[in-house]
């Protein structure tokens, strides 16, 4: 009884799992002839026993938008179910229905495209969320790539929008691999540092520098804290830095700028105290500084390069620059191209080449050119003013004139202005006041920019530190600064006073005029040309004119030299003087020291004397001596006993009776009290006048 039974079961599974396997036989007929009713009717019973072919007819029924039952939601649940259970059917049964479509590779295509679909409807909206939603649930399509990027995209516009640091850190934490990443930390670190510091302030940046240290703009706010500190650009404010800030990496930078502002009195002692800190970060090159003070180094020229040597020949700096000018303050003007800064002694470019123009450093600034405009730097480089003027004058009495739409006013050493654009012309400041001109007429203003000379006169000029010369209608007078009169306007002209006394114009007569404009002397004397040179007393003596003839006075008025002369130059115990046409040298009695016999004869240092004969000149001393011979086309003073003397275009030098440098070059001039400075044909070289040699770079 119990063997029958158990056959029965064993018949009926055995029927039973042949009416299974032919509902999928059966559903794909269905499907075939596209009788969707059917077909689901048949997939879905055949679900419990042969569920992955089953769920994939079922997908397909869903997938297809042929039918009433198309819904890819459900056509997406059951191609996962069919892929999820694949493996476990048999394989006689994939072999079975592979000709229906039944093949792992058909299961993946059916599930991408129903994967694509959903993408359409995702990139149709554009939204973060639904491209998140997609990229989640369907981590095997295709587009997930694509949709990736546009997910990624999206949110990161969507952060720049928002412009936040929180926005673009959430960013950041949700997508950590994204191509944007790096995009949005950078953001975010440029939006953190602008919403630390919105005020600008030094705390603003300090606390940034305490909140954020691994931040990458961590330098750019010290440096912002360096700037904010030593915005006075003060040797003071480059001090305190430094106690206040050790840790910041400026520290070095405001060493050397406070190092260069104190040099902007250039001395020994500015090096010498510096050198005292054992703190300062660039000892060796104090060190060499100190060394390197009371060097003179010459500059050459080499192959259209030019360089620095030392006075005995030896190369200093290399000759690398298209110009090269004197050192000043410890700076000498380098230009490459067509464009000028500074180096120092060591050699180093302190101050890049950058602009069209400069000037000497004088007490620690120079005017500079920058597209047409002229600003002031300090040696750092530093702008005090910014190049945005017309016309600038380095500070006096702690301000500048600027110009600017051809109108000037004053800047003070902050640069700030002081006194707004108003004039025509401006000029520096002295005792307190300074001249401007305004509608072609000049006057005085304070350094508050108030008149204290109205601008009503034609010219006006200091007479002597409390007393100004000024002019009115061609005629001149003396006022005092505050514009009292003390001399009407009279005098057809008048000389700034020397040796106590003035030369003045009055009425076709020389007058002199005393310390408040009185005339004190008044003898009848001639005008005579260039009388405001030899006219004004030298040593005690001034050359007169009376009766057509040329004499002398004494600061009495009382004659010293009788007029008896053709025409006199200047000397106190010998002085040229003409007769019958000739020059000679006569002593204070009116003896003859140096016979007539000169075509003219001219005042030069240390009782010198320059003589022309005929077409050619010399020098003699003030008995007569021949010290260089009357046969040169030109003879110029330089300085003391030094004579430049000029034959067929070259010129040559004498010291005394001594023709040190031989004439030969196309050029000469003074360099400094030590240096003669020697050009031939372009080739620079030096004359030694302390040790009597020539000085050439060493070849």
């Amino acid at each position: 009884m119990r063997m029958q039974k158990t056959i029965a079961i064993l018949v009926m599974l055995l029927l039973s799992a042949t009416s299974w396997a032919g509902r999928i036989d059966k559903g794909y007929k269905a499907l075939c002839v596209f009788d969707y009713f059917t077909a689901k009717k048949h997939f879905t019973k055949a679900l419990k026993y042969n569920e992955s072919p089953g769920a994939q007819g079922l997908a397909i029924i869903f997938y297809r938008n042929d039918n009433p039952f198309h819904n890819y939601d459900s056509a997406l649940i059951y191609i996962e179910r069919s892929i999820a259970t694949f493996d476990m059917v048999k394989a006689r049964k994939k072999l079975k229905y592979a000709d229906c479509g039944f093949t792992k590779d058909s299961l993946y295509a059916l599930r991408q495209s129903i994967s694509s679909h959903f993408y359409q409807e995702a990139y149709a909206t554009q939204s973060v969320l639904t491209l998140t939603k997609f990229i989640d649930r369907h981590p095997w399509a295709k587009e997930v790539s694509e949709a990736t990027l546009l997910r990624d995209s999206l949110a990161f516009f969507n952060a720049v929008e928002v412009n936040t640091s929180v926005a673009f850190k959430g960013f950041m934490d949700l997508y950590p691999n994204s191509i944007y990443y790096e995009l949005a930390e950078d953001n975010y670190y440029d939006v953190q540092f602008l919403e630390s510091t919105t005020d600008g302030s030094l705390e603003s940046f300090n606390e940034f520098i305490k909140n954020n240290p691994m931040s990458p703009l961590r330098p750019e706010a010290e440096n912002k804290v360096f700037e904010l500190s030593t915005a006075d650009n003060t040797p003071e404010s480059n001090a305190a830095f430094i106690r206040n800030y050790p840790e910041n990496p400026n520290v070095k930078n405001a060493w050397w700028r406070w190092y260069q502002l104190e040099l902007s009195n250039y001395s020994t002692d500015v090096i010498a105290f510096f050198m005292d800190s054992t703190e300062i970060p660039f000892q060796d090159e104090l060190l060499e500084d100190r060394a390197l003070f009371d060097v003179t180094l010459l500059p050459f020229e080499k192959e259209g390069k030019f360089g620095y040597m030392r006075n005995s020949g030896e190369i200093h700096i290399n000759p690398e620059y298209d110009y090269g000018s004197f050192f000043q303050e410890g700076l000498a003007i380098v230009a490459k191209g067509e464009k000028f800064g500074f180096i120092n002694k060591r050699g180093d470019l302190q101050i890049a080449c950058q602009f069209e123009s400069v000037s000497d450093f004088v007490n620690g600034l120079s005017i500079v050119e920058v597209n047409g405009k002229f600003g002031m730097i300090d040696r750092n480089g530093t702008f005090v003013f910014e190049a945005m003027y017309e016309d600038l004058g380095l500070l006096s009495e702690g301000l500048s004139y600027a110009m600017v739409a051809e109108r000037y006013g004053y800047y003070n050493v902050a640069g700030e202005m002081v006194i707004p654009h108003f004039f025509d012309d401006a000029y520096d400041f002295k005792n307190g006041i300074a001249r401007v001109e305004k509608d072609g007429y000049q006057g005085y203003i304070d350094t508050e920019g108030a008149f204290i000379i109205p601008a009503v006169h034609e010219t006006i000029e200091w007479y002597q530190d409390t007393l100004l010369v000024f002019s009115d209608e061609g005629l001149y007078g003396i006022m005092n600064t505050q514009a009292q009169i003390y001399v009407e306007p009279q005098f057809t002209w008048i000389n700034p006073l020397r040796e106590g006394l003035a030369v003045a114009e009055l009425e076709d007569r020389i007058v002199y005029l005393d310390s408040v404009g009185t005339i004190i002397i008044d003898n009848g004397f001639e005008v005579f040309p260039n009388y405001q040179l030899k006219g004004e007393f030298h040593d005690g003596v001034a050359v007169i004119k009376k009766k057509d003839e040329y004499g002398r006075i004494n600061k009495e008025g009382k004659m010293i030299t009788e007029p008896d002369y053709e025409n006199l130059g200047l000397g106190k115990a010998v002085f040229p003087g003409k007769k019958d046409d000739l020059w000679g040298l006569f002593n204070a009695k009116g003896k003859t020291v140096v016979s007539i016999q000169y075509d003219g004869i001219f005042s030069a240092p240390n009782g010198k004397y320059v003589v022309k004969q005929s077409d050619t000149m010399g020098v003699v001393d003030g008995v007569g001596n021949v010290l260089v011979p009357v046969s040169f086309d030109a003879v110029e003073p330089i300085k003391d006993d030094l004579f430049l003397v000029t034959s067929n275009g070259l010129v040559g030098v004498y010291r005394n009776e001594e023709l040190i440098v031989p004439v030969r070059y196309n050029q000469i001039g003074l360099f400094s009290e030590e240096y003669l400075f020697l050009n031939k044909d372009g080739s620079i070289a030096y004359y030694d006048l302390v040790n009597g040699k020539l000085v050439a770079v060493r070849r």
